[in-house]
This record gives structure tokens, sequence and C-alpha cells, in this order.
């Protein structure tokens, strides 16, 4: 069986490591939420246990369409007497578009109306729409002309708990988000050595509730047990269910025997009583306290052991007056200096730069969405050696100088200029990128010749936004010393016009590679990232390596390989980490060899695999010097797709020590083409700014050049990034 599971926005890595550890089978992160199979078992057990999904559902059919009358011939079609009867009601909800279909509401009635004509027609009677409390849900979901219909078997959204019913609370967090980042802050692990957990600002008690349940092994699901969408499916199978509830049941039992100190405090009355009154409902009455305290009063009790504190501060809405909630933060840090030294500390906001008035520098960030609203949850070691005075100049340290000589340089006439070509960029190509669907992307290339620099953005799964900052070397007539400055100035307004804080800002100096510099390391920090490209997770590291094991300009290209290859065999030649292969998998390559001489690169294609359920038997790694391994190929099948990438240079005993593209490309190519299936295709680029293609020496191929349709958006400021070609045999 195939399941969806969706999550909040930014959280799908999160909810596939959840799935993983539930015992779901080939789980995969998309945008929406996260793809597994497994038995019905295991989609209950998800409903019962995922803290972090919305929904779950079960895939009743997934079809290409042609037309909009595919939509209602492929749902008339399914045997819906297996699901249902005609006196169940039932509702429909529709996302996405495509295929003409505009409006979630037209694409919802083609379903009604296939499935009241498939009743109709064969018992003579048809089930009736309940919008409020039906039956069976069902789904419709349309990307282009890919649809998918689904059971929804949850029913209801898995963050409604129960706690909250009858409540009128303004806002709150949600609470698959609450749970999100408590397990991001580390608390399962915490709880689990009997460490307390203390929220200052509690509000409506969300993350103390929340807590207590993690801390229980509480199933999130048990207070809507009797409440799931697949109670009056006809596929339901209730001896499984009431197994998975029974033991959900006594696991918790068991783990209230043992949970650890959780308690908070507020300092409205108002919003304390709606915590009590949410604890009473969730059933931790005897576990948590709650207790209306100013933040400036609030402390561990005595004889505590270290823990976590979590909170959710006001950010502008609550207080009102700007000033007022920096000093709120202000408060926040110095209640955690002064009383919660050794404690973990993880503070959320949707108003990233309050953070800086906590004084304290975090050990790591994170991107989260509550709803629509994005903020930024701060992790926290609440020890001396990270606490920082907010802004003062005199008797200032070291590092408080160099972040107001920051504040400084980003005041700048420079940098100012800089900073707003950058706003005018990212109002371009912000609308491009979500319209796309694309995570990574460059942002600035050296727009303003002074500033030579090329940045690149990234979204990854786990970590948020970063930012790759390269900078192309000055020829030495510049001033070094006025270069400097402008890269200064330039590093100090990014992390304002981006919204994140400076240690995602990753710096980087781009020089000529000589010999196999492109495989040297610059750090060993082993801190890799997911991001998703043409539905594919891809591995990325941004300070390990002078590249990032991505290659942006390519991004049309890998595209288009991957097309080219849907139902086929391809052979990837200088694969570097495998990502055009990887896509190409997803999309529906039949077999593929990827080739290349870095072990480092390869080990690295291999997760670029395993992410993504690649079939190694099928996809196989191959290290090799590319130049001698064309020079004498073993026997093997053709490839009816080749992808030829190679390096402007690279170092080979077999050629003279050296490849050079220019000189070696026709050799490159004709070896290649011996590989090459009839009819099929051979793609070759490179990024050899003045590369020419001899053209007469290739006079046995069809060449098509494709350089500017492979030329994404964001690299058209740079039309010579690199060069492409589709070549096919002649009379092949």
């Amino acid at each position: 069986m195939k399941f969806f599971a969706t999550a909040p926005n930014g959280l799908s890595e999160l909810l596939k490591e959840e799935l993983q550890a539930l015992g779901a089978q080939a789980v995969k992160a998309q945008p929406r939420g996260v793809s597994f199979e497994g038995g019905l078992i295991d989609g209950y057990r998800a409903c019962l246990w995922s803290r972090l999904a919305n929904h779950v559902y079960l895939v009743l059919l997934e079809t290409e369409l042609d037309t909009q009358e595919d939509l209602y011939a492929s749902v008339r079609a399914i045997d819906w007497s297996c699901h249902m009867t005609e006196d169940h009601s039932f509702s429909i909800s529709f996302t996405g578009k495509g295929m003409g279909i505009e409006h979630t509401h037209f694409g919802a009635l083609k379903i009604k109306d296939a499935l009241v004509d498939y009743f109709r027609d064969n018992t003579g009677h048809r089930p009736a729409v309940d919008r409020d409390y039906p039956d069976i849900q069902l789904h419709g979901h349309l990307n282009r002309n890919q649809f998918t219909l689904s059971l929804d078997l949850s029913g209801h959204s898995l963050h409604q708990r129960g706690y909250r019913e009858g409540q009128q609370v303004k806002a709150p967090l949600k609470e698959n988000v609450a749970a999100a980042i408590l397990i991001r802050a580390g608390w399962p692990e915490l709880a689990a050595q009997g460490a307390p957990l203390f929220d200052p600002m509690c509000g409506s008690g969300t993350f103390l509730i929340e807590a207590a349940m993690i801390a229980s092994d509480t199933a999130p699901g048990l207070a809507k047990a009797q409440d799931m969408g697949f109670l009056s499916w006809l596929g339901h199978q209730r001896e499984i269910w009431d197994g998975l509830v029974k033991d959900a049941v006594q696991r918790e039992a068991a783990g209230l025997a043992k949970i650890p100190k959780i308690y908070g405090s507020d300092a409205h009355a108002g919003a304390v009583k709606i915590a009590r009154q949410a604890v009473q409902q969730a059933g931790y009455a005897d576990v948590i306290q709650v207790q209306v305290l100013a933040v400036n009063q609030a402390q561990p009790e005595a004889d505590l052991q270290v823990g976590l504190v979590v909170t959710n501060p006001p950010y502008g809405e609550r207080l009102g007056e700007e000033d007022e909630v920096k000093a709120l933060y202000v408060q926040i840090g110095e209640m955690l200096k002064r009383h919660f030294v050794g404690w973990q500390a993880a503070v959320l906001t949707c108003n990233k730069e309050l953070g800086l008035y906590l004084g304290l520098k975090a050990k790591r960030d994170h991107a989260f969405f509550n709803g629509a609203m994005e903020c930024k949850l701060f992790r926290f070691e609440v020890e001396e050696e990270f606490f920082r005075q907010p802004a003062l100049k005199a008797g200032a340290d070291l590092a408080t100088e160099v972040e107001m000589s920051m504040a400084d340089l980003a005041q700048s006439e420079g940098a100012q200029m800089f900073a707003n070509r950058l706003r005018k960029n990212l109002k371009t190509l912000r609308k491009w990128a979500d319209r796309n669907k694309v995570l990574a992307y460059r942002v600035y290339d050296a727009d303003m010749p002074e500033y030579a620099l090329a940045i690149d953005y990234y979204h990854t799964l786990e970590a948020g936004e970063w930012l790759v900052v390269n900078e192309y070397a000055a020829p030495k007539t510049v001033n070094a010393a006025k270069a400097k400055r402008r890269l200064y100035e330039a590093m100090a307004v990014l992390p304002e016009v981006f919204g994140i804080t400076a240690e995602k800002v990753v710096y980087k100096v781009r020089q000529k590679q000589k010999g196999t510099s492109q495989y040297e390391k610059l750090e060993e920090r082993k801190d890799y990232f997911t991001i998703i490209e043409n539905d594919t997770n891809v591995r990325v590291n941004f300070t390990d390596y002078l590249d990032t094991g991505l290659f942006l300009d390519h991004r049309d290209v890998r595209a288009l390989v991957a097309k080219l290859a849907k139902g086929k065999d391809l052979l990837n030649l200088f694969c570097y980490t495998a990502t055009a292969t990887a896509q190409a998998a997803v999309a529906g390559a039949k077999n593929s060899l990827s080739v290349d001489m870095s072990k480092t690169y390869l080990y690295w294609a291999k997760h670029n695999f395993m992410t993504n359920n690649i079939d190694l038997r099928h996809h196989q790694l191959l290290q090799e010097d590319v130049v001698a391994w064309l020079k004498n190929p073993p026997k093997m099948e053709p490839f009816d797709v080749i992808f030829l990438d190679p390096p402007s240079f690279s170092t080979s005993k077999r050629m003279e020590g050296v490849l050079d593209i220019q000189r070696d490309h026709v050799e490159l190519i004709e070896q290649a083409g011996a590989l090459l299936a009839e009819g099929g295709v051979l793609v070759f680029s490179n990024n050899m700014q003045k590369f020419k293609l001899d053209t007469e020496a290739l006079s046995d191929w069809q060449i098509e050049d494709i350089t500017r349709k492979t030329l994404p958006e964001d690299f058209k400021r740079s039309p010579k990034i690199h060069q492409a070609w589709l070549l096919r045999k002649v009379g092949s």
C-alpha cells in the first residue's frame, strides 16, 4: 500500500525521520509531506503515533491525465464497492491545478460526479455529501497532469489532539509544530534522562502538554482513537486498530510513572487559566504545574537537575510597542544567564531580529512555520562562554566591538547600495523560485563589479535558509584594502537582507583550480543538509569543500537528462555527486551507470541514491578515471542517453597528465558515442567560458545547441556560465 502524510511547511524531513522510526518503508520527503509504503498497520500506526503529520492518506489512484474528462473516467473506474456503500456519506477535498482545472472546487466536483454516477449506475442510489461529519473523506491532488486520489485515514487534522476543544484561544501554536520544536530542541533525549522542562511564557500551555505527551510515551492520536477517518471505511481492519490502541494505552500507563518535572508560568492570569484548563483536559493535572509569574521572577526549583527551557515569546502583537518587546527579550536573556546556567534553551520567534536581544550566541537555528507565519527557532547552551553583552560601546569586549563595527559597516553608503541591489534581485527571483519550486538558486553574481561575489541561496529541509558566498579572487591591480572593505560591507548586510543569522552565511574564495584541487577539503565539519530539486532529495555541504555538491547553473540540464532518460538506460560520465542520475532514477530511468574518479563524490552520490530509495542494483556507481575508462570500456549494453559533463581540466596520466576540454572534447565525444545505442542522444556540457565546439570534426553528428534553453532564470545575468548541446549520430 502507498501512503502520503502531509506536514506543516518545512517539517517534511523531520516527519520522514519519524515515519522511518515507526517502521514505514520507502519513505521519501517531498515539499508537501512524506510518501511511504507498507501494510495497513503502517497507515494506522502513523495516524496513532505521528506527532508531526497533519493528515495521513491511503493512495487509491495515481494516474496521468490527458484531458479533464480523464479525471472523471479514472475515478469512475475505481471499484468503490470495496470502500463504501451508497448509504455512506462522504466529502471531498482537492488541492493543486492543471489540465485547465484552475479551481479546487471544480476538481472536487469532478470527483464527486464520478463517485455518485458509479453508485447510481450500479445500485440505483447515490451516497450523500456531508461536509461536516462524513463517513468517508477523500482527497484529490493534481500537479499538472499527475493526479492522485486518496482516502483520508486521519479524517480530522492530526494536530487536533483534543485538549483544545471548547477553547477560544487566539492564534495558538499548532500542536504538531510545538512537538517538532521540542524534537529539534532535543527534548525526547533529555526527557529520557529525567531532565525537567520549563516554559516561562507558557501562554495556553501547548509546549507543556506536548512535552508531557513525549515524555510519557503517549500516542498523540490516542484521544481521537474513536474519531479516525477510516472507522466507516469498508477496508478497515478493526482487530489491527484495536491492537495498536491497546498497546498505546499500556505504553502510556508505563510512561506516566516516570515522567520528569514539567512546569510553566506566564505573567497573564488569563493565559494561566486557559493553560490549566488544557492541562486538565489532556489528563496531566497531576503532572504539569502552571503558575502566574513574571519572567524576571522565574527560576528553577531548588535541587532540580539541569534541563530544557523552551518558550514562544510575544513578537509585537501581544504587547504592542517594539521597544517593550525588545526589553522583554533582554529580560528573558538575563533570566537564562542568571538562573539557568547549564540548561539548554530553545526560543521561537517570528521576528528574527528580536533574537539578538537575548544576549546569547545561538548554537543552531531552524526555520519553522506556524501556519503561514515564518519563524526561527534559536537553540542555546546557557554557558558563560556564549554570553554576549547587548550593544555596549563603552567597555565592550572584542566580540562586541566586532559586532558594532559590522553594524557600522552595514550602514555605509556602499553597503546600502549593495543591499538595495540584493533586494531588487530577490523581488524577482523569489517569485520565480516559488512558482517553480526552486529551493536553491543564485541571487547575485558580481552584478556590481566592485562587489565581486557570487551568492547562492539554499533552503534546506533540516536547517532552513543558508547563503554561500564565493568571492572571486581580485586581480593584483585592485587595491586589496578596498576589496576587503567591500567584502566586509557585503557580509555585514547579508543577514539583515535575508533574515538569517551570521553563522549561516558561509564565505569562500574562488580561484583558478590547479591539478586535483577541486577535490581538496576546506574544512571537515561534515555538516550535510538536504534540498529538493526536481522532486529529488539532494545532499549538500556548505563548509567542507569549495563546491556544495550541486552546480546550480546545471539545474535545467539535469531536468532535461532526467526527462530524456525516463524508461531508458543512462550513462553519466564525470558524474560528480550523481545528482543528475538521481533525478533520472526518480523520474523513471530503467538503469544507469555513473562514473567518476573521486571516491569522496561517489560516496556522496551513494547517499543521494539512498535518500531517494534508489535501487543500487539498477543504478550503479563506478570509480574510474573517465578518460582512461573511455579508451578501453568493458563490454556492456549500449546506453540510450549519455550525459557527458567534463571539467575544463583534470589530471590524468593517460593524457599527458592533463585533460584539456578544448583540446580533447572531440575524442571524448567520439569515445562516448561508441557506447550510445541506435537512436540515442548524448548531452554534452561544460563550464569553460571560451570553449568552442569543433563542429567540423563532429560532422557525423547531428548537433543542437541547447545553451539558451538550459540557462536558468537565476543565471541569465551570466550567459557564459555553461554551454550545452544535444548530439545524435547522423542516420541513427
